[in-house]
């Protein structure tokens, strides 16, 4: 009591206000300066991305259209599906596509009508915040390239890492830009010579990851080695890691540790595995181990009646969200997505109608981090 007004404790507000959504805090700003100040430290943001991941984890989807191609759609935690709205910044410069998510930032490409630059720009949409990165000139000495978002923790920086391949598919050279510093660079991939990449990168604890064969040469019977290449965004090294012998169709991250989706070849109807690695980033030389942690075997008649008739009808794991794991099913007329439940091991179909094969999912979570150069 103030006054004989009864007030709450800054503490107990400051907890409340962490586990708001992000359009009521920008609204918020408004009741006073303290308030406004709060928002904008990097523990309020801090602990207001841990509740949001938590309370509110969503998926980011993309169907990738010509005629019309920033559409970006969330799935929240209730199955609603909702669009976002892209920013004039992005909508004039047209081609948006995402290409990585992390702590709520967006980095997409951005198709700027010339094929020998590199364009891009990093999103925050609940804040509505662009941030267009340097353009880089393609490396054009190699074939096709990957590109890769994510966060380093011990640098409070976020990364893009475009790794470039030769037209045997192996790694030939790598071009990082870092947002704090706002500059591109050259690193050095002195691991393999004869390393194909086989993934999209996967970034999680500051670590980014790849799904790579290990080829053996051409004149010899010996099949291709599957490894992971880890890439430490802290102090951009990249390290080999060996896997179980298994065929990854997905590297993904299950409660904040990399994983691995597998799945037996040469049956429609095969088991779906779950590889965890316990120990270890890979970067800094931790012996590593996996286990596999949850095995499916799911029918696609759940998908489609016909499929019998339908050989291409499978499942394609894209992601792990909210304890299950998401699927794109080939041979489905529908657009649906299908979710296996890690816990109780039971799978449902759910129509999106944005969403098909061919569209991005991301996991996807509001924050506040702020993009101010």
């Amino acid at each position: 009591m103030a006054d004989g007004i009864p007030i709450l404790p800054e503490d107990i507000i400051r907890n409340i206000l962490e586990r708001l959504p992000v359009k009521s805090l920008m609204r918020f700003q408004c009741v006073c300066r303290q308030w406004r100040s709060l928002f904008k430290t990097q523990y309020f943001i801090t602990n207001h991305l841990h509740h949001s991941n938590h309370q509110n984890p969503c998926l980011l989807l993309q169907r990738y259209d010509m005629d019309n191609p920033s559409n970006f759609y969330c799935l929240d935690s209730e199955m609603q599906v909702s669009e976002l709205q892209t920013p004039p910044l992005l909508n004039s410069l047209k081609q948006g596509r995402i290409i990585g998510s992390s702590n709520g930032l967006l980095c997409v490409t951005i198709n700027m009508h010339n094929a020998s630059v590199h364009s891009f720009g990093v999103w925050n949409p609940a804040i509505r915040e662009v941030r267009l990165v340097p353009q880089i000139k393609f490396h054009g000495d190699y074939w096709y390239y990957d590109i890769g978002f994510g966060f380093c923790p011990v640098m409070n920086d976020y990364k893009i890492v475009i790794t470039y391949f030769s037209v045997f598919g192996y790694i030939s050279a790598v071009k990082v830009h870092s947002l704090s510093l706002g500059e591109w660079k050259e690193v050095e991939f002195r691991v393999n010579d004869t390393l194909s990449v086989n993934s999209k990168s996967v970034s999680v604890n500051g670590v980014m990851f790849w799904w790579t064969s290990k080829s053996f040469g051409r004149d010899t019977d010996d099949e291709d080695e599957n490894v992971i290449v880890s890439f430490d965004l802290a102090v951009e090294v990249f390290t080999v890691i060996p896997i179980p012998k298994l065929q990854p169709i997905k590297l993904t991250v299950y409660e904040e540790k990399l994983a691995i989706i597998s799945r037996k070849e040469n049956s429609v109807h095969s088991a779906i595995d779950l590889w965890v690695m316990e120990e270890g980033v890979g970067a800094s030389g931790e012996r590593c181990g996996w286990t596999k942690k949850y095995t499916f075997s799911p029918n696609p008649c759940f998908l489609n009646p016909n499929c019998f008739l339908n050989p291409n009808c499978f499942l394609n794991p894209t992601t792990i969200w909210r304890n299950e794991i998401v699927s794109c099913p080939h041979g489905v007329e529908e657009s649906t997505a299908v979710f296996l439940n890690l816990t109780t091991e039971k799978m449902k179909k759910f129509a999106i109608s944005k969403c098909d094969y061919d569209h991005y999912i991301f996991n996807y979570a509001e924050s506040l981090v702020r993009l101010e150069e």
